[in-house]
């Protein structure tokens, strides 16, 4: 089930995200195609601690209206007037409640 109908008219922004795929022999990393989403991005402050134990802030975090399977490692485009324009993915909380599920990603 998505988010319910009413709320996505506050879904004024699009975001890309481009999926991870792998590392090359160069450890770059390597993304798929691009899928654009409509979303809402947010100021949003907030701290938490990675995998390796490193302590990070967010300054802002993205709302999208259905449930997304997102890599931490995917490549996030925020829509132009937004910077950095691709900033790293600190977490991805995939969001279950009565026709309220969604997606919110914290940069």
């Amino acid at each position: 089930m998505t988010l319910d109908s009413t709320m996505l008219t506050l879904m004024e922004d699009t975001v890309t995200i481009e999926p991870f795929t792998s590392y090359s022999s160069s450890q770059a990393p390597s993304f798929g195609s691009a899928v654009s989403y409509a979303a809402q991005v947010l100021p949003w402050s907030e701290r938490g601690v990675d995998a390796q134990g490193r302590e990070w802030k967010s300054s802002a975090k993205v709302i999208i209206p259905e449930r997304v399977a997102v890599d931490i490692r995917s490549r996030l485009t925020l829509p132009s007037g937004f910077s950095p324009n691709q900033p790293p993915i600190r977490a991805i909380r995939p969001i279950k409640g009565l026709s309220l599920d969604h997606t919110e990603i914290l940069f």
